[in-house]
């Protein structure tokens, strides 16, 4: 059986994405316990010195000590659907407003591959979220609040320099939201918007406060908010969008 995402790589609009999700896996079904669950996969390799990992389970693990509510990562976008390949499709981190029924799924990026491919992994991921919601009858979604958003906000987090020389950026998002406003328009999905953002961290948040993984679970799995902690919190909560 064919991947969720076979042939998507390079799709820079919502709608086609989804039409070969729907020839890829035409009769979805999945025995997976994790699809769209909202979890804190907190654990981390103590030498690990990647950068996007090391900043992803940091906000995880300040949001397991109640630091960053409502924040979630490592989320199954495809689990079980298709090919085993699709349990390593998840989204990084994912930020979940129960009141208002808002969700942000997010893609953080801090050295690699470039603007446009982060957009396209994030819009696919969006792509993923919509097959899924319109098949939740035939997927073990029971009791994912995801699927009952209201609005699903997809964004790439980075620092300034990540943008740098990609005047582009502004007009790709324009271009991918709106293919996203039109395939909604036509899905049948009712009372449900998306956007799309490629959005920047603080100008101050120039560098990771980790050396390694020790040092996010010494900094940030932790009762007392560190001074290091706090510079992850504020500088999600400083996000805005790429002049």
């Amino acid at each position: 059986m064919a991947c969720l995402f076979d042939g998507t790589e390079d799709i820079e609009d919502l709608g086609k994405i989804c039409d070969q999700m729907e020839v890829n896996c035409p009769h979805p079904c999945s025995n997976s316990k994790e699809l769209w669950k909202l979890r804190h996969a907190t654990e981390i390799s103590p030498g690990s010195t990647f950068k996007e990992i090391m900043l992803e389970k940091a906000v995880a693990n300040l949001a397991k000590r109640e630091h960053m509510p409502d924040w979630f990562n490592q989320c199954p976008a495809a689990s079980g659907i298709g090919d085993s390949g699709n349990k390593r499709s998840s989204v990084d981190l994912v930020h979940w407003d129960e009141s208002n029924r808002r969700a942000r799924l997010v893609e953080l990026k801090w050295k690699s591959h470039d603007p446009r491919y982060a957009l396209r992994q994030v819009l696919r991921y969006g792509a993923a979220y919509l097959f899924c919601r319109i098949h939740r009858n035939e997927l073990p979604l029971r009791g994912r609040p995801l699927m009952d958003a209201r609005h699903v906000s997809l964004e790439v987090a980075a620092p300034a320099r990540y943008y740098r020389g990609c005047g582009f950026v502004g007009t790709l998002v324009r271009k991918m939201g709106g293919s996203i406003d039109a395939f909604i328009a036509r899905s049948g999905i009712d009372g449900l918007t998306m956007s799309l953002d490629a959005l920047v961290f603080p100008r101050d948040f120039d560098r990771i406060p980790f050396a390694d993984g020790e040092e996010v679970k010494q900094k940030c799995d932790t009762t007392r908010l560190t001074p290091e902690g706090g510079k992850i919190r504020d500088a999600f909560a400083g996000l805005t969008p790429v002049a």
